[in-house]
């Protein structure tokens, strides 16, 4: 099998897995009798801690000799293992099942730069790796384990979530080992730039990831809340799979494309098309009076998060500094499911819970358009050229 393909397979098993943690938090929350303030509290306490943990682990494969991305992977897939199936095998009060999720949902995101750097490590030495691809083909595994998944918890009930994550792990697991390693310079390594340099050294990237986030915060809300729309409108966990399959699924081929898209197009002006995309997304699930439009505004998830997420993870790659790079796409991650889904997750429980959904939705309306302008300002302010 080409080191393409494996790579595509380790995505298609760890996006699949990943569905089962964050894809389902508040079905499976709710399933221990939890309120949207608290599911708030999980997913925006675990957020705030990724700030802070997805930088440290990334620096600490540039400080500890022998620590491979590999390795630290293997360590966090295994704890989050035991983490999740704890849960369902010991008998916790609320405040433990939050505490323990809350880390256990940090560690999940804090990997996802990781399998991100795989793909740009491999790219930067000439190896053919599509990221887009790969990537789109995640977000295919996502639809699917979301698909089925949401039709297995209406016969059981959440807790096969944990079976399901234990199992695609170990299988993207194996495919990790078959990877060939990435041979770094130890001199570089002792000059990695920190997050708070590239913030500093790239004022337009970080401008577009400051609009994305704000948008991402929006996004977060409609995705945590998903399932209150559904039930709301009359669905129910199966159709809530199903939007969520419509979601996921729309991703692979502007993902796919998006290394053509930009040898084609400038970076930022996909990018601000994206974020127009994004207003349409969150403005048409909003106003949805039925759930059929509901998914329609789920099949903008494509043109938006998937554009969006293919071009700014490529956007390092070809326009930050080497040295740069890993915390470039760590920033990413901090920016997005930190900052961004900390807001969204947070706001939009409490919103719910105090004023109703009516009002996470105006919460919804006026991030987005903020993200939007603020992308606007970036793509005036930038002289940047076609990032080929």
């Amino acid at each position: 099998m080409t080191l393409k393909n494996r790579y595509n397979l380790l995505n298609f098993f760890y996006w699949f897995a990943l569905c089962c943690t964050n894809g389902f938090i508040a079905v499976f929350l709710q399933h221990f009798g939890m309120s949207n303030t608290e599911i708030g509290i999980v997913t925006g306490g675990s957020c705030i801690l990724t700030i802070f943990l997805s930088p440290f682990i990334s620096s600490l494969l540039t400080k500890i000799k022998g620590l491979t991305i590999k390795k630290a992977l293997t360590f966090i897939f295994i704890a989050v293992s035991i983490m999740f199936l704890s849960m369902i095998i010991i008998p916790l009060p609320t405040y433990g099942i939050m505490s323990i999720y809350i880390i256990m949902y940090a560690l999940g995101l804090s990997t996802v730069p990781f399998i991100t750097m795989i793909a740009m490590n491999y790219i930067s030495l000439g190896h053919d790796v599509n990221f887009g691809l790969a990537r789109g083909l995640g977000s295919t595994a996502w639809a699917t384990s979301a698909l089925i998944f949401g039709k297995i918890i209406d016969f059981v009930n959440p807790t096969v979530l944990v079976y399901g994550y234990i199992i695609f792990i170990f299988l993207a697991l194996i495919i990790l080992y078959t990877l060939p390693e990435y041979e770094r310079d130890e001199t570089n390594q002792q000059k990695q730039g920190s997050t708070i340099d590239v913030v500093k050294k790239y004022k337009t990237f970080f401008l577009l990831l400051l609009g994305f986030c704000f948008m991402f915060a929006a996004a977060t809300s409609l995705g945590t809340y998903l399932i209150n729309i559904v039930k709301k409108l009359g669905g129910d966990t199966s159709l809530y799979g199903v939007c969520i399959f419509f979601m996921a699924f729309s991703e692979l081929p502007f993902m796919m494309f998006t290394p053509r898209l930009m040898k084609r197009y400038n970076s930022i002006t996909l990018i601000v098309i994206a974020s127009i995309a994004y207003i349409l997304r969150n403005f048409t699930i909003c106003l949805a009076p039925h759930l059929v439009v509901v998914m329609i505004g789920m099949a903008f998830q494509g043109l938006s998060y998937g554009l969006f997420t293919g071009v700014i993870t490529y956007y390092v790659t070809y326009n930050l500094d080497e040295n740069d790079q890993l915390s470039g796409q760590t920033l990413i991650g901090i920016m997005t499911s930190g900052i961004g889904s900390t807001i969204g997750n947070v706001l939009g429980g409490v919103l719910q819970d105090t004023y109703g959904l009516d009002m996470m939705f105006l919460f919804v309306y006026i991030t987005t358009v903020i993200g939007a302008l603020i992308i606007f300002y970036a793509k005036k302010q930038s002289k940047i050229k076609r990032s080929f």
